[in-house]
């Protein structure tokens, strides 16, 4: 799962979600068993990977020989694509959590 975001963020997806849990670049995605918890949202299989880009290129970049979907397939595992010309990604749903990063006060740069 992780190769194929991965895939996708290299082929120039601006934005991505597994069932309907958008992913951020402080996204936390775990294999938790026959379960997955992204976003700490936990879910079962078939998952569903959105993703928005150039159609094109996003499948290219899937379906290259020696790619991720040739790997997920040799291991027996069902993968349909789909392209849509309107896709919609649901919002962010949790909270950010910042360690380090401060709000800026009233014109500081």
């Amino acid at each position: 799962l992780l190769k194929v975001i991965n895939e996708l963020r290299a082929a120039g997806a601006e934005a991505i979600s597994i069932n309907d849990q958008r992913l951020l670049a402080m996204s936390e995605i775990r294999c938790a068993g026959p379960t997955l918890s992204v976003n700490n949202s936990r879910s079962a299989p078939p998952y569903e990977i959105r993703a928005i880009g150039n159609p094109q290129t996003l499948e290219n970049s899937l379906k290259m020989r020696g790619g991720v979907l040739e790997t997920l397939q040799f291991w027996g595992i069902h993968v349909t694509l789909k392209t849509n010309d309107s896709l919609t990604i649901p919002a962010f749903k949790g909270t950010y959590r910042f360690e380090y990063a401060q709000p800026v006060k009233g014109g500081q740069v």
